[in-house]
C-alpha cells in the first residue's frame, strides 16, 4: 500500500494550557504570523513618514515573523492522549469523542470512543511507536463492541449512536510497517482509517498534525 498524503495539518495544540488554536495548515499558521509582522512594519513606516523598505534577514537569527517548527523525537502516551482528545474532530470532520480508556477484557482498553457526524460509533486506538500489534488490539476492540452491543447501549443512553452501523476503527501511530500495510489490503471489515501523526515543538507547547494513509 502506498502512502498517499491526504491528511492535512491540524491546528497546533498546547499540552496542559489553554490557548487559541493556530488553525489548519502550515500556510495558515505562517500567514497569521507574517501578516502581523507586515502590519506592524506598515504602521511604523506610516508614522515615521518613510517609504517601506525591503526586509533583510537579521544576522544570527530567524527572519522576523517566521514561525519555526521543530520535529519532536518522541511523545508520551499521556501527552498523545491529551492531544487526540483535544483534536478529535481533526481525525475526521465532525468526529467527536464521547469516552476514553474503556475497559474491554481481555482486549485491554479502548483508547478513545467517538461518534462520526452520522452518529457511527468509532474506536480510536493509538501507539507512540510503530507496532504491528496495534491492528490486533483494534480488531479485538471491534469484536468486543459487537459482542457486547447491549452493554454499550446501556453505557451510553444519552448518546445518539446509530447501532445499525458497524463500528468504525481509527488506528493512529507515528509509522506503519510494510507488513502491516500489506495485511491492511486484505481487511474488508471493519472500516479502518490509518493515520500517521507528527508532533512538533511550537512556542509554549506541542503541536500535532495528521497524515491519512490510504490503501490502493
Amino acid at each position: 500500500m502506498d502512502q498517499n498524503k491526504s491528511g492535512a495539518w491540524t491546528r497546533a495544540q498546547s499540552v496542559g494550557r489553554v490557548d487559541k488554536p493556530l488553525g489548519r495548515g502550515l500556510e495558515d499558521i505562517s500567514h497569521l504570523f507574517l501578516s502581523q509582522g507586515r502590519k506592524e512594519e506598515a504602521t511604523n513606516d506610516h508614522t515615521s513618514g518613510r517609504s517601506p523598505e525591503p526586509a533583510h534577514p537579521q544576522a544570527g537569527g530567524s527572519r522576523p515573523g517566521t514561525l519555526l517548527l521543530r520535529p519532536r523525537a518522541s511523545v508520551t502516551r499521556d501527552q498523545l492522549a491529551v492531544m487526540l482528545r483535544d483534536v478529535t474532530s481533526d481525525l475526521a470532520e465532525g468526529l467527536r469523542g464521547i469516552d476514553a480508556n474503556i475497559p474491554c477484557p481481555p482486549c485491554g482498553e479502548i483508547d478513545l470512543l467517538a461518534l462520526t457526524r452520522g452518529d457511527q460509533l468509532t474506536i480510536v486506538d493509538f501507539d507512540t511507536t510503530p507496532n504491528d500489534g496495534l491492528l490486533l488490539r483494534g480488531m479485538g476492540h471491534f469484536d468486543w463492541i459487537l459482542r457486547n452491543i447491549l452493554n454499550v447501549r446501556r453505557m451510553y443512553p444519552g448518546q445518539p449512536i446509530d447501532f445499525s452501523l458497524a463500528p468504525r476503527l481509527f488506528l493512529v501511530a507515528p509509522q506503519f510497517s510494510p507488513l502491516l500495510r500489506s495485511v491492511a489490503r486484505q481487511i474488508a471489515r471493519p472500516q479502518i482509517d490509518w493515520v500517521k501523526y507528527h508532533v512538533v515543538d511550537v512556542s509554549g507547547g506541542l503541536g500535532i498534525f495528521f497524515e491519512r494513509v490510504v490503501a490502493e
